[in-house]
């Protein structure tokens, strides 16, 4: 019999696409659910991916306890994509109906990979597969993470995805900003594009964003009108002091930040003990303090807003606290948004929240007065 050393003396290397997608909360799923809860679900999950990888001409490598591995031909890397896309809408779909509830995070990698077959799964082995692993491991909940190689093997032109389709998005428009995974023990960084297939982006999960951004909680946005956008952080109001308008936000990774009554949004009124807020962090004025808080808003807060950017489904508008730091608001604007919205219309709003931060909800145009 050959053993699996002489079967490798000299290995077929061979171009393939590799998707990593992982339940993120698969462990939550199975120990605060009964089987009769989780199981189902988890079927449900596998059968979606099977279908949509099958569709796009890919094939299941492999189940896993929190996951699924699927390869394409490396001539279809932009069906790789779609499917990816299919199966997060199908989640999407799941849980506005209330049918399924999980999320997925999805990898997709390309490059040589030595194909090893064992029993019923066929197993690719090589620095493609990892990457795969590794994107979908650092992607958060919803998103779908592609490597370089991907995104040069694929033509763009053939991705599609119902959101998409609805603003006109096509080809090199589905592609977010080139980002970067840190390296992890001996491997590599990894640069990946977000893939665009929903009305905002997902981005990373919160421990990879500290491995790739420390110190970067810490930034130093400027008063007056925004040129970038900074990202928003999320905190809790740990102690406030209503007499002298100062307190203190404990951020989601454990830090402090000093918040004073004028760097909360105009019209939001005071923050209370234990509110969740959102702010944009700022580096501490001198050494041994705590970094600021700015613009702060807490969730859900009902405040006005201007409509600054519109498009087919979605807008922005610019917060600002007394002290006049800017920062942009997503606003969920529904489809249709461009025949109902204006620049310059001014929305009550209320403050919620996706992955990616606060977001604006419409709860009503505000009434313009009629000239005589």
């Amino acid at each position: 019999m050959e053993s699996l050393r002489e079967r490798f003396t000299n290995p077929a290397w061979q171009q393939k696409v590799i998707m990593h997608l992982t339940l993120p909360d698969a462990v939550t799923l199975k120990t605060r659910t009964g089987d009769a809860n989780w199981l189902p679900t988890i079927f449900w999950f596998f059968d979606q991916v099977g279908e949509a990888v099958e569709r796009e001409g890919g094939a299941i490598s492999k189940y896993l306890n929190d996951g699924v591995v699927a390869a394409f031909p490396i001539d279809r890397a932009a069906e790789a994509i779609n499917a990816a896309i299919i199966v997060q809408e199908r989640i999407t779909e799941a849980q506005r109906e209330n049918s399924y509830r999980c999320n997925c995070a999805i990898g997709v990698a390309t490059g040589r990979a030595v194909e090893f077959p064992g029993g019923v799964d066929t197993t690719y082995i090589g620095p493609v597969a990892d990457r795969a692993e590794r994107l979908s491991d650092g992607a958060n909940a919803g998103a779908i993470f592609v490597d370089e190689p991907t995104v040069g093997a694929a033509n763009m032109m053939k991705v599609f995805a119902t959101y998409g389709n609805v603003i006109n998005r096509e080809g090199s428009q589905y592609l977010a900003a080139l980002e970067e995974l840190p390296a992890e023990g001996a491997g590599e960084r990894i640069s990946y594009h977000e893939i665009l297939w929903a009305a905002q982006s997902f981005g990373v999960r919160s421990r990879a964003v500290t491995k790739i951004t420390v110190p970067q909680p810490i930034v130093s946005p400027q008063s007056g009108p925004a040129r970038e956008r900074v990202a928003w952080q999320r905190g809790t109001v740990s102690n406030w002091l209503g007499e002298k308008e100062i307190g203190f936000l404990t951020g989601d990774h454990g830090e402090t930040y000093y918040l004073h009554r004028d760097n909360i949004c105009l019209e939001a009124g005071e923050v209370k003990r234990g509110e969740a807020v959102f702010f944009v962090a700022q580096a501490p004025r001198e050494q041994d303090r705590n970094p600021r808080a700015l613009c702060a808003i807490p969730l859900g807060a009902e405040i006005t807003v201007t409509i600054t950017k519109i498009f087919t489904a979605y807008g922005f508008c610019q917060l600002s606290d007394t002290r006049g730091t800017l920062q942009e608001l997503f606003l969920d604007l529904g489809h249709g948004a461009q025949d109902r919205y204006r620049r310059g219309q001014e929305l009550k709003i209320r403050i919620d929240r996706n992955p990616r931060g606060p977001i604006g909800i419409v709860l009503d145009p505000v009434r313009e007065s009629l000239s005589a």
